[in-house]
């Protein structure tokens, strides 16, 4: 019995860029490992800028913000309306 040691995902792009030209098949890799590569980059990228701007005091940049809030956090209008304190009435 035959038992591959690769996974489904490299079976599926080997047999993709097979199909490919021997010429595109070079870009296709690169291309792909350029679409790996770039959130990684971005997210060290902003990482780094939090990290220096909390060191040095300065305020931290909007797009450098780490782990900020999200989905919920961020209700926008349609957040409940706060809540009235009815022992002060």
């Amino acid at each position: 019995m035959y038992v591959t040691q690769a996974s489904w995902k490299s079976e599926i792009f080997q047999s993709v860029v097979g199909f490919l030209p021997d010429w595109a098949q070079g870009t296709a890799l690169g291309v792909f490992v350029l679409a790996v590569v770039t959130p990684w980059a971005l997210k060290a990228k902003r990482r780094l800028a939090y990290h220096r701007a909390v060191r040095t005091g300065r305020p931290v940049p909007e797009s450098a913000r780490y782990a900020q809030g999200r989905g919920a956090d961020h209700l926008g209008s349609y957040a409940p309306p706060p809540r009235r304190d009815d022992t002060t009435a």
